[in-house]
């Protein structure tokens, strides 16, 4: 093989790992308008982010992207598993260890996929409750309905 040879060869990986990336980004379905999201990097460099709608009072659709390596996607998508279909109380008590079991085996130097995972989702579910704070006092601006102890 030539040396202009193997830089055509190069090239032509170079664009296809690019485009592919792009476009993965691309076709990944967003969630227009979610009630809680949250994107989150962690100290790995590896970014996680999570979106979700309630309807009814339960987690009716979820979004995930990342950045990160399989682990870091199986560990987001392994939280919006276990966020869908809960209320918001059930939502605050998924922490890593439930995220590991729903993965299923994670070697220990990938544990902080599951650590990450488990601050999007609460990170997300903090926007969540922030925005419902937000509504409530735009919805009632002199504070007459709330009651305080």
């Amino acid at each position: 093989m030539t040396v202009s040879g193997f830089l055509v060869l190069v090239t032509i990986l170079v664009v296809f790992v690019a485009a592919w990336y792009g476009l993965s980004y691309l076709w990944t379905p967003h969630l227009p308008d979610p009630d809680g999201y949250a994107k989150v990097t962690g100290n790995c460099g590896d970014t996680m982010e999570l979106a979700f709608k309630i309807r009814h009072g339960q987690v009716a659709e979820t979004h995930t992207w990342t950045d990160g390596c399989t682990m870091s996607r199986s560990c987001i998508d392994a939280a919006a598993r276990l966020a869908s279909g809960k209320d918001t109380a059930a939502l605050e008590k998924i922490t890593m260890m439930d995220i590991v079991d729903e993965v299923g085996s994670i070697p220990e130097t990938h544990l902080h996929c599951a650590q990450l995972a488990e601050a999007t989702l609460q990170r997300a579910l903090g926007d969540y409750h922030d925005r419902q704070d937000r509504t409530e006092n735009d919805s009632d601006p002199a504070g007459k309905g709330r009651q305080t102890a």
